[in-house]
């Protein structure tokens, strides 16, 4: 037990040496990626953004928030990238249960809406229809 102990240990201490832990090299690393310009469009008001928005704020240095509906080639022209999220119909993350009907964001993106955009959950179906996605 002890020689397998001892050797676990070294061969710990021989790999930890050949990886070390550099904060500042991640940091640098990360640097040309913080300066991606992120535009989280989605449930006004909603949990989803209050916890999306600090989380990216950690993560990028220029972060916006608007309303989904609000969603537009002017709205999103200062971005590189959207994440498109809505309320859970489910009654998930503090929104209201709505099983029987779907709450559909009423937003338009025709085929000039052209940053690229993360679609969160249902929204994909939503925006798929209105000239942006489409299956593969």
């Amino acid at each position: 037990m002890k020689q397998l102990l001892s050797t676990t240990l070294a061969g710990g201490l021989l790999l930890g040496g050949a990886f070390p832990q550099t904060p500042d090299l991640d940091t640098k690393a990360w640097a040309t990626h913080r300066q991606t310009r992120v535009l989280y469009a989605g449930w006004s008001g909603g949990s989803r953004e209050k916890a999306f928005e600090p989380f990216l704020k950690q993560w990028f240095d220029t972060v916006g928030v608007i309303s989904l509906e609000k969603l537009s080639v002017a709205t999103a022209k200062d971005y590189d990238v959207v994440i498109a999220d809505w309320c859970s119909q489910y009654g998930n993350d503090g929104y209201a249960k709505n099983e029987n009907s779907l709450s559909t964001p009423h937003v338009e993106l025709g085929a000039d809406f052209t940053k690229p955009v993360i679609a969160m959950d249902f929204v994909a179906s939503s925006l798929r229809n209105r000239h942006k996605l489409d299956w593969l």
